[in-house]
Formats: C-alpha cells, structure tokens, sequence
C-alpha cells in the first residue's frame, strides 16, 4: 500500500523520542505531546519496530534562538530537551524532496511545523511546494494543511484533491467507518 511515510510536526517528534531522541515540546513541566506520549508509547514503539525501515524520520529540527530568530539543530546533536522545536530543518526538506519527486502518490495530514509564524514555515511550506511541483496523485488532508496552502500562495490547483476534514481523511484511508457517511447510505438506502 505504502513504500514510506516522511514523518514531521507533532507524529514526527513522538517517533523521534520513540527513536531514543531527547524532544518535546514544553520544557520541565508535563503538556500535551507529553500526555501523548505517555499514551501511544508502546503503539508508537511497535511502530517503529515493525515498520521502521518505510519510516523517515527528521534529521534537523528548527527552534526559536536567543535572538529570537529560527536556528536549527542536528537531531543527533540534540543531547537533552532543552527547548521546543517547531519546524522541521532544512535538511529534513532536503531529504524528503526526493522521495516525494519519486512518489506516484502523495498523502499528507498536517503541518510539519507552527506554519502560521513565518519562521517555522519552511517544512511545510516546502514539502508542500515539492508536491505541488510533481506529477502524482496528491491528497492533502487538514485544516492546518489547507490553511498553509492558502497562507504562503500555493493553490489548491496544484494538489489532486485537499481536504479540510483531516481526521476523516485517515480514517476513510485506513477503511474506518465514518458515521456521518454511513448515517447517509443508511438513508440512501430507505428511498
């Protein structure tokens, strides 16, 4: 069904601490990614060993610097989480650009980084550009995703198909029901 999957964002960081990297997102005290973590860990983990080799994962994450502006930052090098990252580095778009130019199909689902502050824009904006530039079949899936198409000029033209309902999206990929969907075949069905 899938030769690979390029993980970023909020998916992309859980896998990396799955990987035994040190990121996150809050600093010293427990929030959200934590709560996730906490509970998809062992999903996560089997993930990962099962279907490790199809998984790519970021090599460079980005974060707001002293000075206030974007750094980046080998995830190798990461050591402790000191900081929350929030973009995806440009050698991640670097190297996810090529399996995307190769691909015949292209599924995305959320943004790779906090898109809507111009710094931490150029993971999503780019893997967006670099399938907007191909041939494939490309859905896209989100809210966040079909608002970063709108903000940064790319045009829903470019994509096969971009929806709004994310959630939705993956559930109908995976082949869960939808209730919404059935509720009208059900009507259908009593004309």
């Amino acid at each position: 069904m899938y030769k690979r999957q390029l993980l970023g964002g909020v998916a992309g960081e859980l896998f990396l601490r799955a990987a035994g990297h040190p990121v996150g997102h809050d600093v010293g005290e427990m929030d959200l990614f934590d709560e996730q973590w906490e509970a998809n860990r062992e999903l996560i983990e089997s993930v990962l060993d099962e279907r490790g080799d199809e998984i790519r994962l970021a090599s460079d994450l980005a974060y707001e610097g002293a000075d206030g502006e974007r750094a980046e930052v080998a995830v190798d090098d990461i050591e402790e989480k000191e900081t929350g990252y929030l973009d995806v580095g440009a050698a991640t778009v670097d190297d996810y650009e090529p399996a995307i130019r190769e691909s015949d199909a292209v599924f995305v689902k959320g943004a790779l980084g906090v898109f809507e502050d111009e710094r931490f824009a150029d993971g999503t904006v780019g893997v967006l550009e670099a399938i907007a530039e191909t041939d494939c079949f490309s859905v896209v899936g989100g809210g966040d995703t079909s608002r970063a198409i709108e903000m940064y000029g790319l045009s829903e033209e470019e994509f096969s198909h971009v929806s709004i309902a994310g959630g939705a999206y993956i559930r109908a990929l995976t082949g869960e029901p939808l209730p919404a969907v059935e509720v009208l075949e059900a009507a259908a069905e009593r004309q």
